[in-house]
């Protein structure tokens, strides 16, 4: 199957297109959401799914690696300012890669999973003027790394998770970014204070909070300042949700 995969992407990429429909790659973003390209009516994931163990297609605006890169994709990648969007299923974009990223500059949507991207790393991406949603489950910054974000004027949807990510202190960086429409913490403990600092998001759709150590009372607070916020709580609505199971797309 892997080498029927491989002779497909090369006779693709020979083709000049990079189509691996039924190559057994995920031909979508786990998260459910949508691409950047097929929002734009452009090229859809589907037809853009790359393995990440061959050459990249150098015509392709959107790359999906479903193992870790080697050096030389990465150098690959150096410099291609038609990328929309970039995918790392398997990792592992760290500081050390953080040059290159900062050499994508047409990014719009970026996915880094396995991937301890830290402080250094979070502040290269503000070169990626572009970028509109930014997914980094694994990631290895501190509230700073998020503060250095606040230039991304078109940044709309925000998916972070990290050891080093707590406190009320991550709020803060994060309201620090009011044009966000989605915010997504994975496994960070905000408590009832960090939610009250969430309140300033002013235009916030969709809040999605895992282990985040919220109180009932607080949440009162909250949809009573924000009552149209369409929330999650470890994966499941809230009760007060006032869109119950209709998942509305931010603009």
């Amino acid at each position: 199957m892997r080498q029927h995969c491989r002779t497909a992407y090369w006779l693709a990429l020979t083709l000049g297109a990079a189509s691996l429909v039924g190559c057994g790659f995920a031909t979508h973003d786990p998260t459910g959401e949508p691409s950047a390209a097929a929002a734009r009516g452009g090229k859809s994931e589907a037809n853009s799914d790359v393995n990440s163990h061959s050459k990249s297609d150098t015509n392709s605006d959107v790359i999906i690696a479903r193992a870790p890169l080697t050096d030389a994709e990465w150098e690959s990648l150096r410099g291609r300012t038609s990328l929309r969007e970039l995918l790392l299923e398997q990792g592992r974009a760290d500081d050390s890669r953080a040059e290159i990223l900062a050499t994508l500059t047409g990014l719009e949507r970026l996915v880094l999973r396995d991937s301890p991207l830290g402080d250094e790393g979070f502040r290269s991406l503000v070169e990626c003027h572009a970028l509109r949603d930014l997914n980094v489950p694994q990631a290895a910054c501190t509230a700073e790394g998020i503060r250095a974000l606040a230039s991304l004027e078109h940044l709309r949807s925000l998916r972070l998770g990290g050891p080093r990510l707590s406190g009320k202190d991550v709020c803060e960086a994060v309201a620090s970014l009011p044009q966000l429409r989605s915010l997504h913490l994975i496994d960070v403990p905000i408590g009832d204070d960090g939610l009250a600092v969430l309140q300033r998001l002013p235009g916030l759709w969709n809040l999605y909070l895992d282990g985040a150590g919220v109180s009932d009372e607080a949440w009162e607070r909250y949809f009573r300042c924000r009552p149209r916020v369409h929330v999650h709580i470890d994966q499941a609505h809230h009760d007060r949700d006032p869109r119950g199971h209709l998942h509305e797309q931010a603009p």
